[in-house]
């Protein structure tokens, strides 16, 4: 179900009858928005010009569901925070009237599904939620007649299928079900994203209005590389030439190759990250490629090869394909990035 404009979460609001249990009150009024049966998806009316979509229930209508300190400091956390808000406003000036959304993400750093899933699902049309390695909200943008100012009377508008992505902080924080009672760190900034529209605007159609939170972007650590390139380099081409030989997609061999390199590596707590040929330690992967003679050339090269089927190279493109994913890949393999923070402005 998309709720796509203010009056749409008004009217589904005077729909919905309240539900009434064992749990719940006709005076608790909980309103699911969709499925009754997942009556913690719900609509909450905070006056006529405010709307909370909410993913939990009144923890005084709940006391079954809070089976932790943890989990109680969660649902109040996410009560405080709910995923979406829909209000109606007035300009300072009392001559313009637009509605606003206000978006929230995760509470937790990672797992936390169900708010995922809850703003997949009712974000208004051509908003969307993205919950990889970055969290970010993407929205729909439009043409904006020239020389108009955004924000007017009157602007001519038609949709496109141009879309904007504005980044979203992930809390850093893991919620710990073990952790001790009063033992947790103050919760983190309350990172939310506000957009906007006129009612007479397409539907799908929204101005980003803040807040702007710095973005991590992964940056190569060029000092860094430029004294590792001549290595890298002599090792690509010595790789170009026996990785069409070597069996490296083969089960067996990759076996002998992970068993080997912890061999070499006894004593040292390497063994979890070489069960997965992405993650062969950047230390021990520059100690190799500045050794033409070291013992695990071989092993390097394979870790490579795992990844980009160099037996397929067979033209041009496909030749630039295979080295530009080399450079990215030896790039995390050894270590040359590193992670900075960029304001973002527009």
């Amino acid at each position: 179900m998309k709720l796509n404009t203010f009056n749409d979460v008004e009217k589904r609001y005077r729909e919905i009858k309240p539900l009434v249990s064992k749990y719940h009150t006709l005076e608790d009024n909980v309103r699911p928005i969709a499925d009754r049966r997942r009556k913690y998806e719900r609509i909450e009316r905070v006056h006529s010009n405010k709307y909370i979509l909410r993913d939990t229930l009144p923890l005084e209508s709940t006391p079954q569901y809070v089976n932790s300190p943890w989990h109680k400091k969660y649902l109040e956390l996410a009560i405080e925070r709910p995923p979406i808000t829909w209000e109606k406003k007035t300009n300072p000036g009392g001559d313009l009237t637009y509605e606003e959304i206000t978006v929230r993400a995760g509470i937790n750093h990672s797992y936390d599904t169900s708010r995922y899933n809850f703003l997949r699902e009712y974000l208004p049309r051509y908003m969307h939620f993205n919950s990889g390695s970055k969290h970010f909200i993407r929205h729909k943008v439009v043409d904006i007649e020239k020389g108009v100012y955004v924000g007017e009377e009157g602007i001519v508008r038609s949709t496109t299928n141009k879309y904007v992505d504005r980044y979203i902080p992930r809390p850093e924080y893991r919620w710990s079900i073990s952790a001790t009672p009063g033992t947790e760190p103050e919760p983190e900034p309350d990172f939310l994203l506000r957009f906007r529209r006129k009612d007479k605007w397409p539907v799908g159609v929204w101005d980003f209005s803040g807040p702007f939170w710095p973005e991590p972007r992964v940056r190569v650590d060029k000092h860094k590389k430029n004294s590792l390139k001549p290595h890298i380099d002599k090792f690509y081409e010595w790789m170009c030439i026996i990785g069409p030989l070597m069996p490296y997609d083969d089960w067996d061999y990759r076996e002998r190759m992970i068993n080997e390199i912890n061999e070499h590596k006894r004593g040292v707590s390497y063994f979890k990250s070489l069960q997965n040929p992405d993650t062969l330690p950047a230390r021990l992967a520059t100690e190799i490629v500045m050794d033409y003679n070291h013992p695990l050339r071989t092993h390097l090269a394979w870790h490579f090869l795992t990844q980009t089927d160099i037996r397929g190279v067979d033209t041009q493109e496909a030749g630039r394909k295979f080295r530009n994913d080399f450079n990215r890949r030896a790039n995390d393999t050894f270590d040359l990035q590193y992670t900075e923070m960029v304001q973002q402005e527009n």
